[in-house]
């Protein structure tokens, strides 16, 4: 006996005069079917296939946009700590030139107390 086939299929195989197809073939006067491609994909496989291929577009085109944005962010925090370090220099500036016009002030007071003193002296 034939493994996988069962004895009535060998017995009426072996008759003669009998010829029966073998198996996976049309009978005589059926349509044959279309053979099958077990290679093909089948349209649920390209859908799934596509939808991969969009959703790996999706990543990808998401991944370059958050990159776009972490190059402006840090070019944006650049720009701060320069404003901020030019703010600070110029208020350390203003700051000095507030305390050399204060030391000024005081000491024209000091100057005009002299020569009152001294115009008194005459």
């Amino acid at each position: 006996m034939i493994a996988g086939v069962s004895s009535d299929t060998a017995l009426a195989s072996a008759a003669p005069g009998t010829a029966t197809p073998p198996a996976g073939t049309p009978a005589a006067g059926a349509d044959p079917a279309p053979a099958l491609d077990v290679t093909a994909d089948t349209p649920p496989d390209m859908t799934v296939r596509l939808a991969e291929a969009l959703s790996r577009n999706a990543v990808m085109l998401l991944l370059a946009q958050q990159t776009e944005q972490q190059k402006l962010q840090l070019r944006l925090d650049r720009i701060k700590a320069h404003f901020n370090a030019s703010q600070e220099e110029r208020a350390e500036m203003l700051r000095e030139m507030n305390a050399l016009r204060d030391m000024a002030l005081e000491q024209s007071k000091k100057d005009d107390e002299v020569l009152k003193k001294y115009i008194a002296m005459i």
